[in-house]
């Protein structure tokens, strides 16, 4: 089994967005052997996700409402394959605190060849519902950009 972890502040927006966006594409693409997690690097663990992330996605038909929010867990990071992180500053504090896993992290945005594409994903909390649709849509994006190089790397 592969296992992709998510990373953002708090785990509570883009993070739980990507992980259920991963998981629901790579199920319609017909493929297994994946794991998809994501968690926090200041978030409080077990709070769901915030109602308009739930929202956006249920509209989209995916469905993150048994989502609740996770700090960063060190042995699940080190046993992961590949750790996408939302905004340099994540990669950066992953970096700092966890040097290990330089090899395995990049950022969502920049995944698999680091290219120059613009690689932050903004915050949505506090925003309003059409900035959460932004966020939503640049992380689909994303994520079937990378479904191949998953497919391609991993398997």
């Amino acid at each position: 089994m592969v296992h992709i972890v998510f990373i953002c502040t708090g785990n509570i927006c883009r993070s739980p967005m990507a992980e259920g966006l991963l998981r629901a594409r790579w199920k319609e693409c017909g493929y297994d052997g994946l794991i998809v997690s994501s968690m926090g690097i200041h978030g409080l663990d077990h709070q769901e996700a915030s109602s308009l992330a739930r929202e956006i996605c249920s509209e989209h038909t995916i469905d993150i409402s048994s989502h609740r929010s996770r700090r960063l867990d060190l042995s699940e990071l080190e046993s992961s394959d590949l750790v996408l992180s939302m905004e340099k500053i994540h990669r950066e504090f992953l970096k700092l605190f966890f040097p290990r896993l330089d090899d395995k992290s990049s950022l969502l945005g920049a995944w698999p060849d680091e290219s120059g594409r613009k690689s932050d994903i903004r915050d949505p909390m506090g925003k309003s519902k059409k900035v959460y649709l932004q966020v939503f849509n640049i992380i689909s994006g994303h994520i079937d950009r990378i479904i191949p190089a998953i497919r391609e790397l991993y398997f």
